[in-house]
Formats: structure tokens, sequence, C-alpha cells
């Protein structure tokens, strides 16, 4: 429900993102998400990039599960919401949910798992404190 969303990312429908009939390919929903995960963590002032690289913060998307309930159309103003998180050891899952600007239809949710990435030994790890307080909005201390 959008009363329940923590998080807003507003996305344009861009012509090549439409089939013939005008309405959204469901493959663009996998970047609309992404996108709004990354813009997620820019808005705590922490872009994605210098979670993975420079605090060694980097997860993997493992796996989403989508479910569609209405059409997006081209030119469509839509707004990516987070709807919820659940942060486990190694692993967190982000809940999200779409709509139109202004609009109370949900068009689509996702929910997606991503799962704490070490580059080097190319493993799943456990979630980094800097990250699960991002999600969680707990208070950690950084030194």
């Amino acid at each position: 429900m959008r009363s329940d969303c923590v998080f807003f990312c507003p996305i344009r429908v861009r012509y090549g993102e439409v089939d013939q009939q005008g309405i959204v390919y469901n493959g663009n929903y996998v970047a609309y998400t992404d996108q709004a995960m990354l813009e997620f963590f820019r808005s705590k002032g922490y872009p994605y990039r210098d979670l993975a690289k420079k605090y060694d913060s980097g997860v993997c998307h493992k796996k989403s599960t989508y479910e569609f309930m209405a059409s997006a159309y081209e030119d469509d103003l839509l707004e990516v919401c987070i709807a919820g998180v659940r942060v486990g050891n190694k692993s967190f899952t982000m809940c999200f949910e779409v709509y139109r600007q202004g609009e109370d239809e949900l068009l689509m949710r996702c929910e997606s798992v991503y799962v704490g990435y070490d580059v080097e030994t190319r493993t799943s790890r456990p979630i980094t404190p800097l990250m699960r307080s991002l999600l969680t909005g707990e208070a950690v201390s950084f030194s």
C-alpha cells in the first residue's frame, strides 16, 4: 500500500521501454527497481558505487519476484517506492511497488533479494554494519 512506502523514486517511461501497444515491457521493471534501490542509498548519502568500493559493502542481486496488476504506458511518470526491507545476516529483501504519480492504483509489486558479496573471493558474506544501518535506520558508529 502506498502509505507504507518509505522512499519514492520517480521514473518517466521512455519510448524504447514500451511495446507496439505503448505498454511498458515487463523486463524494464528490473531496471526500475534497481534504480530505486540506487537512489535510496544515494538519498542516505552513500551512492552505491561508494558503498561497494570505498566502504566494501557491495551486494549481489540474487532473485526477484514480480507481480503485475495493471499496465504502465509510454510517458507515464511512475513512482517506484520501497515498501519494506527485511534484513538477515547475509542478505536483505527489498519490497518495491510501482504507482503512477499522484495515483493510488498499484501497478506492480516486486520482492528482490540481495546478498552481501565479496568481490575478491566472489562469494557471499554477511551484510556489513554500514549496509545494515542504512537499511534499518539504526545508528552505527563508523570509525
